[in-house]
């Protein structure tokens, strides 16, 4: 229903415009969702080439904080999501209450997950692994992170609405990906 109200709205060039720019999205998600899966690999190989993981005299990771963090993230993606649909209908007003939400529920989950890498004990390649793959992802989390608070400033310009939000959808989709990123070193940090 969406689609055809935009549709509606956006003549045929700006239409196949913004499927280009989705698409483009995609395919830069995609290749960079290959260099995270490669971190799990590198990870699972040195795991599995170890005689004991973690090494002996190393404790586990514990995994409270990071779900903590993880929940943090979540809902994070869930209220980016909404105040994006928000935008979409021209509703800014519950797009710009919502937007600052999304933005401090992620600041939580770089602090927590920052805590975690800087007191993570010094155990060669084990903890070398981990602060490599948080490390990584924290980059990503915090540069996207200040691409929406850029959204945010410009929207509270008056810069976005329902005909021009393909910034806002963009911010909202590099977000996911940093959720489903998450996700997947989570697993493989903490839980396996």
């Amino acid at each position: 229903m969406q689609q055809n109200l935009l549709e509606q709205k956006l003549s045929r060039a700006e239409l196949q415009d913004l499927r280009n720019k989705r698409t483009g999205l995609f395919i830069f998600q995609v290749s960079w969702i290959m260099i995270f899966v490669c971190l799990v690999i590198a990870n699972w190989q040195l795991r599995y080439g170890a005689t004991s993981w973690p090494p002996p005299g190393v404790e586990p990771l514990h995994w409270f904080l990071p779900a903590v963090a993880t929940a943090a993230l979540f809902v994070s993606a869930l209220i980016a999501r909404s105040a994006t649909q928000a935008l979409k209908a021209d509703e800014v007003g519950r797009f710009l209450a919502r937007w600052p939400l999304a933005i401090g529920l992620g600041a939580v989950f770089v602090v927590l997950v920052g805590y975690e890498w800087v007191t993570i004990p010094y155990s060669q390649i084990y903890s070398d692994v981990f602060r490599m793959m948080t490390g990584f992802h924290m980059v990503h989390a915090v540069v996207i992170g200040i691409f929406m608070f850029g959204i945010y400033r410009n929207a509270r310009a008056g810069a976005y609405g329902s005909l021009n939000f393909w910034p806002v959808e963009g911010a909202t989709s590099l977000w996911y990906f940093v959720l489903v990123a998450w996700l997947l070193f989570f697993v493989v940090l903490y839980l396996i």
